[in-house]
């Protein structure tokens, strides 16, 4: 049981982390009307709500510099609270 859900919790993470990197480069290349806007725009759909709340903290950074960090403080977050579900599993099973 341990394991079953240490390798879901790590496939939830990278599928996750994946889909931010996909969509964070399509923001570069897509435009609309491209064969991959869809991709986009479905990725968008599912990204954007995670990573909203990083945006609202780094809005100020954003605008005087022109680089969205966002993703990758969701990146880091995500990473922190894998760990922290790792160390739980691992009290209640181990």
């Amino acid at each position: 049981m341990y394991l079953f859900l240490m390798r879901a919790v790590n496939l939830l993470f990278r599928v996750l982390s994946a889909m931010i990197l996909v969509y964070c480069v399509l923001s570069w290349f897509v435009r609309p009307g491209s064969a991959l806007y869809r991709v986009y725009c479905f990725l968008d759909e599912l990204v954007e709500p995670l990573i909203y709340p990083f945006r609202k903290l780094t809005s100020g950074v954003a605008y005087s510099t022109g680089v969205d960090f966002a993703p990758w403080l969701t990146l880091i977050f995500f990473n922190v609270l894998q760990n922290a579900i790792y160390l739980v599993l691992r009290s209640i099973f181990l």
